[in-house]
């Protein structure tokens, strides 16, 4: 039987930009992550610790508890586990992500989207709900409208494009 990998790691709101947040394991030096939201910084989180381990030849010291964890007075400590793959849910939210924060750069509505890649805005719709993922060439008309990488849509369950 596999023995489950938890740490508690420590979550600080970014103080330079005054949003996003940053992550840190207090056990293990170096590993670091970071996100734009609570939601986000969570998420990656999980993968920074499955990318501590994935190196076997990495010692495992022994989680601290987490009422032993000492930070600042606004810090957030939370249990995190290895996020091995991205589950549907997962991968939804940074494809929603990417095209909400892509609208948002270049100053489009989801409507004016949709007229520029020839579409009715449902589609637009669909694909944040979920309900639909876009062909390859529309996929890639998408991530070049709004500047991401277009093979989001068709990360496999380990989260690789």
């Amino acid at each position: 039987m596999e023995k489950i990998i938890i740490y508690p790691a420590v979550f600080h709101q970014a103080k330079e930009t005054g949003h996003g947040y940053w992550v840190e394991f207090p056990d293990l030096p170096g590993c670091v992550t970071e996100g734009e939201t609570l939601e986000e910084a969570f998420l990656m989180a999980g993968d920074a610790l499955d990318c501590w381990f994935a190196d076997t030849t990495t010692d495992r010291p022994k989680p601290t508890p987490i009422m032993e964890i000492k930070t600042e007075e606004a810090a957030i400590v939370q249990m995190v586990q290895p996020a091995p793959y991205l589950s549907d849910g997962a991968k939804q939210f940074f494809i929603e992500e990417a095209i909400e924060k892509g609208l948002k750069e270049r100053g489009l509505s989801k409507n004016q989207a949709a007229v520029i890649l020839a579409v009715d805005r449902s589609y637009i719709t669909h694909i944040l709900n979920g309900k639909k993922t876009p062909a390859p060439d529309m996929a890639k008309r998408i991530g070049l409208l709004l500047g991401f990488d277009w093979r989001i849509f068709y990360a496999d369950s380990a989260g690789a494009l």
